[in-house]
């Protein structure tokens, strides 16, 4: 009893196929800002890391100065400080700090003369090095 036209068919039709392509569109504009963010993001995060990695120290008067380290683990560490000329050997964990020993100051300029770190990679002989002094001169 229904009697369906053609033209109408052809209406039907044509507004379906334009309805996906425009559907078909939003998708591919979707997907290529989607995929220009999530670029944006890798770049961000990318220039983040080269920046830390390279290290952005700059040598200023500071009063405190970070003169050796030594990692006992991942969350622990023993650094040699040196603060209003004295050392401080101090023991680093996640939670706290902790002062295990002080050496004055005509021992720490005999100490600090007698060692000239050349590379970051010499911290950890340079530390052992004078940390083995004083506690020879502690022993005598």
């Amino acid at each position: 009893m229904t009697k369906i036209s053609t033209s109408s068919t052809q209406t039907i039709t044509s507004n379906t196929v334009s309805s996906s392509s425009e559907l078909n569109l939003y998708s591919q504009m979707g997907t290529s800002i989607g995929t220009a963010l999530i670029g944006v993001i890798f770049m961000i995060l990318l220039l983040g890391w080269i920046v830390k990695r390279l290290g952005h120290n700059k040598k200023r008067n500071a009063f405190i100065d970070v003169k050796a380290t030594h990692c006992i683990s991942p969350k622990e560490r023993i650094m040699l400080v040196e603060v209003d000329k004295q050392l401080l050997v101090v023991g680093i964990t996640s939670h706290h700090m902790t002062l295990l020993h002080t050496i004055d100051e005509q021992r720490a300029e005999k100490l600090l003369s007698q060692s000239t770190p050349v590379a970051k990679s010499a911290d950890n002989n340079v530390f052992k090095q004078i940390l083995q002094s004083a506690l020879k001169t502690k022993k005598e």
